[in-house]
């Protein structure tokens, strides 16, 4: 009986040690969630620098500096006139394209396309300009001649020597093009590239038609179209950043070289002003399209902006992720002004010292939304 008892109770130390064994196994397990990788407790939101570093998340001292008002707008980006030509054909005829497409660069000289006209009713115009040219020339030394034995007049002279001079400018304008196949080239007459093309091959042309527009592309222009609401603003404008609709990237007028050209006045029946800049284009701009602008006033003043990047929206509220004592990223509600394209002001919400995330914003968001919740247990 006594060994039976000692037994029992040495069944029982043995079956309570295993309990509170696993009693701590689930509170060191539930340990190890609070510090879980990406794990958001006590509404915080915990990364490593490691993680941060392979995301990309950045962050910075939030301080106050100046901050100019800013006019967002809709603009276009056009070509600056003076850099690009109308080339067109000097004869009536075929068209026959040399390969090249809208966007290709040509050299000055370089062939666009071809006009021929032999196979056409009106047959040959080069052939028909070399036959006038020779015989206009005959008649004119044959004038000239009878004129000394005064046979012919000086105003029969003088129209014969106008006949000559017209039919050789006509034929050497249209020698100078002329290829071996005996068609007329239509060439560029300056170095760019081809903004469009207004004709395709197989067309027929006539002399004057407009073949193609060929662009420098050195200098474009910002015109951006601002509101009849802001003219008391009109003369305060200093400067532009703007964003097309092909790159994320914000350009600054100021790092391309720009000036501000002109403003104009709001036309009848429009109630834009039109507002020009002129800049260097640096090869990623395409004429035509159309861009996000802001209009940077010389009004001024001190106060707290962030990084675009650094704010995060959810539902039509704003909010940026602040950095707190124990390192663990918090989201916090802020109230947002005025954006130039690249900062954004902040009118409420962060005080200068705070540390905010200022890149990878949207990956702290991510690493919040996929948190095991604080305090989770698995069971077993």
């Amino acid at each position: 009986m006594k060994k039976t008892l000692i037994l029992i109770i040495t069944l029982c130390a043995v079956l309570g040690g295993c309990a509170h064994s696993h009693h701590d196994h689930d509170h060191e397990h539930e340990h190890e969630h609070e510090h879980e990788e990406g794990h958001a407790h006590d509404g915080g939101i915990v990364l490593s620098p490691e993680r941060q570093e392979a995301l990309g998340i950045r962050t910075g001292v939030v301080s106050a500096g100046e901050f100019h008002e800013v006019i967002r707008t809709g603009g276009q980006i056009v070509s600056s006139a003076g850099d690009e030509t109308t080339v067109v054909a000097k004869s009536d005829g075929i068209i026959a394209l040399s390969g090249l497409s809208e966007g290709s660069a040509v050299g000055k000289g370089a062939r666009i396309a071809t006009v021929s006209s032999r196979e056409i009713g009106t047959g040959d115009r080069l052939a028909k300009a070399r036959i006038a040219y020779e015989t206009a020339k005959k008649e004119y030394e044959r004038d000239l001649l009878l004129s000394e034995d005064n046979i012919v007049s000086e105003t029969h002279l003088d129209q014969s020597r106008l006949a000559y001079e017209y039919a050789r400018a006509e034929y050497e304008a249209l020698s100078a093009g002329a290829t071996a196949a005996g068609g007329i080239a239509v060439t560029s007459p300056l170095a760019g590239f081809i903004k469009a093309l207004n004709v395709k091959n197989g067309d027929y042309v006539t002399a004057g038609a407009p073949v193609a527009t060929v662009s420098q592309n050195r200098r474009l222009r910002l015109r951006a179209d601002l509101s009849e609401k802001y003219f008391g603003q009109l003369g305060q404008i200093r400067d532009a950043n703007f964003k097309t609709s092909y790159s994320d990237r914000v350009f600054r007028l100021k790092d391309l070289g720009g000036r501000l050209a002109s403003y104009g006045r709001a036309s009848d029946g429009d109630f834009f002003i039109p507002v020009t800049f002129e800049f260097d284009n640096k090869g990623e701009l395409v004429p035509g399209s159309y861009v996000d602008v802001f209009l940077i006033t010389s009004a001024a003043e001190s106060a707290i902006s962030v990084p675009v990047g650094a704010v995060v929206e959810d539902q039509g509220v704003h909010y940026v992720f602040v950095r707190d004592d124990d390192g663990d990223f918090r989201k916090r509600e802020v109230v947002l002004g005025g954006s130039d394209g690249e900062r954004v002001r902040v009118r409420k919400g962060l005080s200068e010292g705070e540390v905010i995330v200022t890149e990878g914003a949207v990956h702290v968001k991510l690493a919040g939304v996929t948190a095991v919740p604080a305090g989770h247990t698995h069971n077993h």
